[in-house]
């Protein structure tokens, strides 16, 4: 029988009374059947610690569970990935094995075209730089995309000291057609002469560009100034031209460009049919010029969406 300063649940003596009529045991809190069969029991005690129990299946259950289940869920994202780059691998040697059709029009390469220079000379100016224009007419039999012109400075004995690139007036240069290039060699050391070489890339595309004429043109003589060249420029397409441009070159005696200059029109939208008048002043020599070179470019206007 258990004694009477002993708790019947789990055999403690930590009793203390609750109230009047009730005891309770401090270390498992049953309250004990009777306060009448207890004797005057010790004062309740903080703090106390329980043995701890012997391993048991029940209290772990969980945490086993809960292990098991991780390791599932990781294996399933480990056989996920595993899986996915097999698919990716598959892909891969799948679209390296098709065959990709090229469109013809696509079919553009970059050669050095046939053709001929014209008028080629080198303008220097006050702090060692040098521009070399002239023009430049395409024979290649096919139309050219951005032609670019390097001009390659050699010593006497023919020694290259370098090269420099530039870019023609106009974008596209359809074939016996003339563009105009400015080469700036900035610099420039001393050369005995030069050389230039063109490149181009193949354009398969529509030749869709403003149609320009010039007329009434004029050359007039400045005393002992320059030369100024005046005329105009008319639409003669049926769209709207915008960005439109002039470059013109006088050329000398010697048949090598003597000046040069470019005129934008200050109207943005060049309505078709319309004409504008220009004018360029050339300055660099007083040299009267013999002939001239006029080109024109621009680009039609895009139609607003309706």
């Amino acid at each position: 029988m258990t004694q009477s300063n002993q708790c019947p649940s789990c055999g403690s003596t930590n009793i203390y009374r609750e109230s009047a009529s009730i005891y309770r045991c401090s270390d498992c809190f049953d309250k004990l059947p009777s306060a009448a069969i207890y004797n005057t029991p010790p004062p309740k005690v903080y703090g106390t610690k329980q043995n701890s129990d012997s391993f048991s299946l029940t209290k772990y259950k969980y945490i086993l569970i809960a292990v098991v289940v991780g390791w599932m869920a990781f294996g399933s994202i480990i056989t996920a990935l595993f899986q996915s780059n097999l698919l990716n691998v598959s892909n891969i040697q799948e679209e390296e094995n098709q065959s990709v059709a090229i469109d013809p029009n696509l079919n553009v390469v970059e050669i050095y075209p046939e053709g001929e220079f014209y008028y080629v000379n080198g303008f220097p100016d006050s702090i060692g730089n040098t521009y070399f224009v002239g023009t430049f007419t395409n024979r290649s039999g096919s139309s050219l995309l951005m032609p670019k012109f390097t001009v390659t400075l050699l010593s006497e004995d023919g020694t290259s000291l370098g090269s420099s690139e530039g870019y023609g007036e106009k974008n596209i240069i359809a074939n016996d057609e003339t563009v105009s290039f400015e080469v700036l060699w900035s610099a420039i050391p001393k050369y005995d002469h030069y050389e230039i070489t063109a490149s181009a890339t193949t354009y398969q595309g529509d030749l869709s560009r403003p149609n320009f004429s010039l007329n009434s043109i004029q050359l007039k003589k400045i005393k002992n100034k320059g030369t100024i060249l005046s005329g105009k420029i008319i639409n003669e397409g049926t769209t709207i031209a915008n960005f439109t441009r002039i470059k013109c070159l006088i050329i000398g005696a010697e048949n090598k460009v003597i000046d040069y200059a470019t005129f934008v029109l200050e109207k943005e939208d060049f309505l078709p049919k319309e004409t504008q008048p220009f004018s360029f002043e050339f300055y660099r020599t007083r040299e009267f010029p013999s002939l001239y070179y006029c080109e024109t470019d621009g680009i039609n206007k895009e139609s607003s969406a309706n």
